[in-house]
């Protein structure tokens, strides 16, 4: 179970990585687009080249392209060479400066989630750091399409043993390539093979339909009753199933969790062997150390904590440029799997020099030397912050081998 769990924890945090870096690109075809100007076409790219990439995938027509390159300069995230023309087929789609920037943070967190990934399946040394250059650009692009393959290769499994049509099938991987029905899907399969649960504990019957709509409605401003409609879909192709009850609730198909646990735990071999090479690039040539995945100017500009509590936390976290979520949801920048913590408890963040604490509305509330927090606080060394059993202190220095964001790394072998 362990490689299936760690599997769908990478998959859930890609997708949560993309939107809170990119939290008004959810529509069909955007991740696509705006993946492919920042990685492999930075320079720009022609519209007719950007047509043939999506339009075989969505069965977009040319207006819905230029539709969703709009959306992206409405953004200025893009921008038209040249300027003033009528859009053809030639007009070259040139990715902005602040584009090409915020991809390199969102694929700097893609890398230490992999890198987590390949250390809890084994384990090695932090060594060195990694700068997000071409290379890795490359490679950590790929690493999140070949994770976008797994959910998709555990659909096409079960809909051989269905007899699914051939119709319906591409009509279904469409479908599993928007946001909306592949993060409806990932809940499903994290609910069945990452949710942490005490030992002895049986398993939830199923996922509150209202809440998995609650969660999109935060995530993408989706309403309830579209959310409903997604799951209605997911359900007739077998993906899904209700649970028992007067709610609705539902969950992972019996049908699908075997198809699901052979995929997922094939696709944690080679994840980790994604790891594996993003870590040898960066130095560690004999394999025996795994590298961090920061930006130049973050690890200036850092501050670091120590960790204590129950199960296995990471002993030091080091914060940088971005806010870090803690919570014990898969996808949080530092889980705590705790049934005392929310799945986003709450945020930190470097602001001059200071770490502020925003508690996210959790349940048990976060505390800051015994005293519950409303809102933002400062945390100062010396402080004690408390999040359910765990102990968070500012120390008075950062020693090496200190690990920034979530990378717990530990190390990484075969898959198993």
């Amino acid at each position: 179970m362990l490689t299936e769990r760690e599997t769908v924890r990478f998959l859930t945090a890609s997708q949560e990585i993309w939107l809170r870096h990119f939290p008004a690109l959810h529509r069909r075809a955007q991740w696509h687009l705006t993946s492919h100007l920042a990685v492999r076409a930075r320079t720009g790219a022609a519209l007719g080249e950007l047509y043939g990439l999506v339009k075989q995938v969505f069965l977009l027509d040319d207006a819905t392209v230029r539709e969703r390159i709009g959306e992206l300069r409405g953004l200025g995230l893009c921008a038209l060479d040249p300027a003033d023309a009528p859009l053809t087929a030639r007009t070259v789609v040139v990715p902005s400066a602040a584009l090409l920037n915020q991809y390199d943070v969102y694929l700097r967190d893609i890398g230490v989630r992999l890198l987590t990934l390949g250390a809890a399946l084994a384990g090695l040394r932090a060594t060195t750091a990694v700068a997000i250059d071409a290379p890795n650009r490359t490679a950590l692009l790929e690493a999140v399409e070949a994770a976008q393959e797994t959910w998709l290769a555990g659909a096409e499994q079960l809909f051989e043993v269905t007899n699914l049509s051939r119709a319906r099938r591409i009509d279904a991987r469409r479908h599993l390539l928007s946001v909306s029905h592949s993060t409806l899907l990932l809940m499903a399969l994290e609910q069945k093979f990452a949710a942490p649960r005490p030992a002895g504990a049986e398993e939830e019957d199923g996922l509150l339909a209202d809440q998995m709509a609650a969660a999109l409605l935060g995530a993408i401003k989706q309403n309830f009753q579209t959310t409903r409609d997604h799951l209605a879909y997911l359900m007739r192709i077998g993906l899904i199933e209700r649970r028992p009850g007067r709610a609705l609730r539902v969950g992972l198909a019996v049908a699908a969790e075997a198809p699901y646990a052979a995929v997922l735990s094939r696709s944690a071999t080679a994840l980790a062997g994604r790891a594996e090479a993003l870590s040898r690039r960066a130095g560690a040539e004999d394999g025996t150390g795994l590298a961090h995945i920061v930006l130049p100017d973050i690890a200036e500009r850092a501050a670091a904590l120590v960790i204590t509590g129950p199960g296995d936390p990471p002993p030091r976290i080091e914060l940088g440029e971005e806010p870090l979520v803690i919570g014990r949801a898969p996808g949080a920048g530092l889980m705590l799997p705790s049934a005392q913590v929310s799945r986003a408890h709450c945020r930190l963040e470097v602001a001059d020099g200071a770490v502020l604490v925003t508690d996210l509305n959790s349940t048990n509330g976060t505390f800051i030397d015994n005293a519950r927090i409303a809102g933002t606080a400062r945390l100062e060394p010396g402080s004690v912050l408390r999040i359910g059993p765990y102990r968070l202190t500012i120390p008075d220095s950062a020693p090496e081998g200190t690990i920034r964001a979530s990378a717990t790394l530990r190390g990484l072998g075969k898959a198993g």
